[in-house]
């Protein structure tokens, strides 16, 4: 076991000891799918959750069996089944192919193509070298799809499901050449052609403009991941040099896997771990975003690279004996966690999936990954180190359940009325493909929408580069804002860049919710209003004003009683010299108890709204009922609390003012007080 970790790792076999950590040497989710691969080929048996909960070398050596690989029972279907699914000609046009059931994430990928053809489409692209010709590629491409049965699947719906055909011949497969003005323009009439679910979905374009030659595969995301595609590059490079193809086993050993697995365990495991979960919502209420303005808008990518360089990331998770990715991934999670204001949050997290118990899984060609939920309890009692290792072993244990489709978790999850998961989180630490170095050069993918989420208020994708992390997010304008993402976006480099230089596997979890000097400074910004000039230098003084001027007036007024300007202002006198005999002078802070402090509120919402507020003819009264007599003043407004808000009366003097002005006078009282109840929920 040590000569495999130090084959895949990189280092020295003499410097690894049995308590070694296979985090601590460098090891990382990419490096666990190649120990399991390279632990087959040496005979022995070894799964990532055991190499996960284990960890150090000889607990792993320990775990590590020479038992050989699991072998699943054929999900294919069988001819009984076939002709009971014939509906028309349906299935029937398919008799002599092989017929599977499609994977949870593939039937949610078709259903949405199913309403646009052009969603969750690739287009790959490359510029040609001088010594490559169309005709080859074009006879290269060829070979590729005769030689995967992957690229020659399609799919059929029936009354009892999807289900995805693997066809035997290569006679429909869409191979061309055309002439662009442009890269970008064929791009977009690509694009615009998306795939019809029964055709073949890939397709090889040669695209001749003036400024290079190209090749374009356009695939769709239900035959291919993040690990398929520099795997296609790399076979299609060894075809045009001759050399012999790798092995790969067919996408259908990942589908029996599926099929074979327990449901009852499933749903058990799902339903224990998110027992109580609440969901945690980053969307705001008053969000400005608008599709419309964000397609506008769409150029204005949310992107950064990471301030904490790819080694400081590499370093602070080994210190803390977690993958890079787990680390990260725990990053994400303290920023969900500032912003919901929730110790315990949950978003949805990508799994690769290319380490299940399935032979030859690191070399298999299709859509391994799954979207599951990730659940966080902070723990302020807890050190770093004690929460990071309660992670590593639930995601040990979730392995095995990862292939449950995401509407049976959120039915078992029993979160009703409210969506689960809020926010997507990926790493997308997959293998890079073969240097293509006088055949082709790589393109970078171009998508005009790239910023828009259409599943998750926030998507947060993250990928290792030689030097650091590029993260980029995409976000939903229907839920929050442009500023508001990228607000998050950096936030969550602040808390990787926060636990890369201070955080030890004994600081405490407490010390995680530190904000951003930029946040910080946005929060202080924010909590102070426009300075406007007033008639007088305090409050205080323009009661007394008032006071002076008309001092038999009623000032407050409740089931019969009142106080006049003259006796409040006498009282106001009296609590004055009390406070001063206790050392309380101008400036100083004194807080004020109200055992009716709602009437506070419905008082500055009158007195805002109406010219009227130093009438004496107009009064507001705290609670009344129906038929409060307006024989006293002009205007008389009730307000009421109620099981849902207030309920706002009012009654008036039809000779002295008129309905319209009541009606007016009510509305806008509505109004500021919705707009305080909102500003403090905010």
């Amino acid at each position: 076991m040590a000569a495999i970790w130090a084959k895949i790792l990189g280092v020295n076999v003499g410097d690894i000891g049995r308590q070694s950590s296979f985090f601590s040497l460098g090891g990382d989710s990419l490096s666990v799918v190649k120990v399991i691969a390279a632990s087959k080929q040496a005979g022995l048996h070894l799964t990532a959750s055991d190499l996960l909960k284990a960890m150090v070398l000889w607990r792993v050596a320990e775990v590590a069996t020479s038992r050989s690989s699991q072998t699943w029972p054929s999900a294919m279907l069988t001819p009984e089944v076939m002709t009971s699914l014939v509906e028309g000609d349906s299935l029937a046009k398919w008799s002599h192919c092989a017929v599977y059931p499609v994977t949870g994430l593939q039937a949610g990928m078709l259903l949405a193509t199913m309403l646009n053809r052009d969603s969750y489409v690739l287009q790959s692209a490359v510029e040609l070298g001088e010594s490559m010709d169309l005709d080859t590629l074009q006879w290269a491409f060829h070979t590729l799809v005769e030689r995967h049965e992957l690229l020659r699947t399609s799919f059929v719906t029936t009354s009892a499901g999807l289900f995805q055909v693997l066809r035997p011949d290569t006679s429909n497969i869409e191979i061309t050449n055309v002439a662009a003005p442009t890269l970008e323009a064929f791009l977009k009439q690509d694009l615009a052609k998306g795939f019809d679910l029964t055709g073949q979905l890939v397709r090889w374009t040669g695209v001749v403009t003036e400024c290079g030659t190209y090749g374009v595969m356009t695939i769709h995301h239900v035959l291919y991941d993040g690990w398929t595609v520099p795997m296609l590059w790399d076979d299609l490079l060894d075809i045009v040099r001759g050399n012999q193809l790798a092995d790969r086993p067919g996408f259908h050993r990942v589908v029996d896997f599926v099929q074979a697995q327990d449901e009852a365990a499933t749903q058990e495991f799902w339903t224990s771990y998110l027992r109580g979960v609440v969901a945690s919502p980053l969307s705001s209420s008053t969000s400005s975003g608008h599709w419309n303005e964000a397609f506008q808008n769409s150029d204005s990518s949310l992107s950064l690279t990471s301030k904490a360089s790819l080694k400081e990331v590499h370093e602070a998770a080994r210190r803390l004996d977690v993958t890079t990715a787990e680390f990260v991934k725990f990053a994400w999670a303290a920023t969900v966690r500032k912003y919901t204001r929730q110790d315990d949050v949950v978003f949805g997290q990508v799994m690769a999936n290319r380490d299940i118990p399935v032979d030859g899984v690191d070399r298999i060609l299709g859509p391994l990954v799954s979207t599951v939920p990730c659940r966080v309890q902070f723990n302020d009692s807890l050190s770093l180190a004690s929460m990071l290792d309660s992670i590593r072993v639930e995601r040990g244990a979730m392995t095995r359940f990862a292939h449950a489709s995401l509407a049976d978790i959120k039915k078992w999850s029993q979160v009703e009325g409210v969506k689960l998961m809020n926010s997507l989180f990926a790493f997308q630490n997959t293998p890079t493909a073969t240097d293509h170095n006088g055949c082709w050069s790589m393109l970078k993918p171009s998508n005009p929408s790239t910023v828009l989420s259409q599943e998750y208020t926030f998507e947060l994708i993250v990928e290792p580069t030689p030097t650091g992390l590029n993260a980029h997010a995409l976000y939903n304008p229907g839920d929050i804002s442009w500023d508001q993402a990228q607000w998050i976006l950096h936030e969550f480099d602040h808390s990787l860049w926060h636990l890369c230089t201070e955080a030890t596997a004994d600081t405490g979890v407490s010390e995680l919710t530190s904000l951003s000097e930029a946040q910080t400074a946005l929060i202080r910004s924010a909590s102070f209003g426009p300075t406007v000039p007033l008639p007088f230098e305090l409050l205080h003084h323009a009661f007394e004003a008032r006071a002076a001027k008309h001092p038999d007036v009623r000032a407050v007024e409740l089931d019969g009683q009142w106080l006049t300007y003259g006796d409040l202002n006498a009282h106001a006198d009296t609590v004055a010299s009390q406070l001063a005999e206790l050392g309380v002078c101008v400036g100083s802070r004194v807080a004020v108890v109200m055992d009716r402090s709602m009437q506070f509120d419905t008082d500055l919402a009158f007195h805002r709204s109406h010219d009227l507020a130093m009438d004496d003819n107009v009064k507001i009264n705290g609670g009344c009922n129906d038929t409060y007599p307006a024989a006293v003043y002009a205007i008389e407004v009730a307000v009421t609390p109620t099981t849902s808000g207030v309920a706002i009366r009012a009654a008036y003097d039809r000779s002295r003012t008129d309905q319209v002005a009541v009606r007016r006078l009510v509305a806008t009282m509505a109004s500021y007080l919705h707009e305080w109840d909102h500003s403090l929920r905010q």
